[in-house]
This record gives structure tokens, C-alpha cells and sequence, in this order.
């Protein structure tokens, strides 16, 4: 089995390299809105939960947010924690990846005074 090898231009090398500085701040970014994501998701509340299920679904972005009737760009914000959606918004991600919206608040019971 012979092996070949390709060369690449000082041209292109030149071009690759010149890259890397926008390459290392597209993954800067990248990877705080990965941690923004995961701490969006992390929190308990309705909202975190429903994001939980959204990472959870298998699910595409542009998937969801076309079935949601929303821009890929207003989930991922969403998704993030950096913008809040109306609740008929929230049932229509819901409804999307298929998750239950079906659930029972148990309120504080009063304290009794005495």
C-alpha cells in the first residue's frame, strides 16, 4: 500500500495561518455560549427544564424553531438565556421536540400562626 502525500502552496499556508486568529475567537465565543447554554439549562425552573428537553430531543435548531414558528437565531438566544419568549412561544418548543407541558404546581401551605 503506497501512501501520497499533497503539498500545499505557501500561498494557501499563508491563508490558513492568517486564519487562526479568527478561528481562535470564533471558538472563544463558541465555547462561552456552549457554557451560557449549560448554565441556562442547569436552572431549576420551567424554562430550564423545557431547554433540558430541547438539548435532550435530538433535535436540530432550525428543526425546532421552523416547528415553533420562531428564527433559529431567537431559540439559540433563548436557549442561551439571553432573551425570554412569550408562554404560547415556550408550548410551541414544547409541542416541537414532543415534550409533555402537562404538569401540577403543589402551592406553599400557609404557615399557621400561633
Amino acid at each position: 500500500m503506497s501512501t501520497t502525500s499533497k503539498s500545499i502552496s505557501p500561498e494557501k499556508l499563508a491563508d490558513i495561518r492568517a486564519s487562526w486568529p479568527n478561528i481562535e475567537a470564533e471558538l472563544s465565543e463558541q465555547q462561552e455560549r456552549l457554557s451560557r447554554m449549560n448554565e441556562a439549562a442547569a436552572e431549576s425552573s420551567l424554562t430550564g427544564q423545557l431547554r433540558q428537553a430541547v438539548h435532550h430531543s435530538g433535535q436540530q435548531v432550525p428543526q425546532i424553531a421552523t416547528a415553533a414558528g420562531i428564527t433559529p437565531e431567537i431559540l439559540c438566544d433563548w436557549l442561551e438565556g439571553l432573551r425570554t419568549l412569550r408562554s404560547d412561544v415556550l408550548d410551541r418548543i414544547a409541542q416541537a421536540i414532543g415534550a409533555s407541558t402537562h404538569f401540577s404546581l403543589q402551592p406553599k401551605s400557609a404557615k399557621t400562626r400561633g
